[in-house]
């Protein structure tokens, strides 16, 4: 029959790598931050976005040396196209959960911030994937207890002891001062470490070992102006939410409370998060499928830069990337 009408339409028919491509500019407004998010060139992306607008027939992106912002087409199809990502995650899930091949038990030793406010996020997605999985999730607010007992996972900011685990990076998180809004009403907002005299300090002693995590920023003097220490991270966000003062803490948090309030005084502090795990453990099916989600779901790099190698003090777009990345997880986010 030769060449068809059915064969034109074939061709230019809109691909789905395309609009992964489409959505990447949507989350970060820019196609330079977008082709380094995919790992792909400048131009490579910018021929794919005019690919899929030359498919669909309507402009998606308005490009301007400002940046990049969708149009109002192109609003309407991100819309679908994130309705689409979500379909995918549940047909995944669907498949996994019917198939129910996971089966066991999987221990976690973590920290009680990234349980807290981190982890506890993604945990029913988890269960969707692996009903059959039983995750049993221990805090550590001890370093001696994980010397005395076996986990099949640990979370953690310093390397272990224990030479016959295997230890990799998961992510990196950045500690940066925060205050609520209600303490910065009261009190005023520091511009510098210099003004950081007159402020109540809170700060978290690592397992009530040494001074905190502001010690390295003050001299002695400077430093008994500390108010409260504690051992526990739930507590210190909770204190600083309070209106209680001013303390280091993930910039992720952002990404959970709206009334705690980032402080850019030149402060960061990087602390790698390792997972450690014994090589003959995580040959068991429920631990590797929980080690699996953690790095690819709850610290996805490439798509949650809070976690990243390079620090970025937190930036408007970062609701929306989260949310993109939730979204792209089959998680619903009402996130700010």
């Amino acid at each position: 029959m030769g060449y068809s009408k059915i064969d034109e339409l074939a061709e230019s028919d809109p691909r789905w790598d395309d609009f992964r491509v489409f959505v990447a500019i949507s989350n970060s407004s820019s196609i330079k931050r977008a082709a380094a998010e995919l790992g792909i060139t400048q131009s490579s992306l910018s021929k794919r976005l005019s690919r899929l607008e030359l498919s669909l027939g309507a402009q998606l992106v308005e490009r301007s040396p400002l940046g990049a912002s969708l149009t109002y087409q192109g609003e309407r199809v991100l819309s679908r196209v994130l309705a689409a990502q979500k379909e995918l995650s549940h047909a995944t899930i669907d498949a996994r959960s019917a198939e129910g091949r996971v089966e066991g038990d999987c221990s976690l030793l973590v920290s009680d911030g990234v349980a807290n406010f981190w982890l506890s996020k993604f945990l029913a997605l988890f269960f969707d994937c692996f009903p059959n999985i039983e995750l049993k999730v221990v805090l550590d607010h001890d370093a001696g207890e994980a010397r005395n007992k076996m986990y099949d996972i640990r979370l953690h900011y310093f390397k272990p002891i224990d030479q016959a685990q295997i230890m990799r990076p998961i992510a990196t998180l950045y500690f940066v001062p925060f205050a609520s809004r209600n303490y910065l009403n009261k009190h005023g907002q520091p511009r510098s470490i210099g003004e950081m005299s007159s402020h109540r300090i809170v700060d978290q002693t690592h397992y009530l070992v040494g001074k905190g995590g502001w010690s390295s920023w003050f001299n002695d003097e400077q430093f008994k102006r500390t108010a409260l220490f504690t051992n526990q991270s739930a507590f210190l966000a909770k204190c600083v939410r309070e209106g209680v003062g001013i303390a280091l803490m993930p910039t992720y948090l952002v990404l959970v409370d709206e009334e705690i309030v980032p402080l850019d005084l030149g402060i960061s502090v990087p602390a790698k998060l390792f997972a450690s795990y014994r090589r003959e453990r995580v040959a068991n099916q429920p631990v590797r499928a929980t080690l699996d989600f953690l790095r690819s779901v709850v610290f996805d790099v490439r798509r949650m830069p809070w976690f990243g190698e390079e620090f970025l003090f937190p930036e408007q777009d970062w609701p929306a990337k989260f949310a993109a990345a939730m979204s792209r997880a089959g998680i619903d986010s009402d996130q700010p």
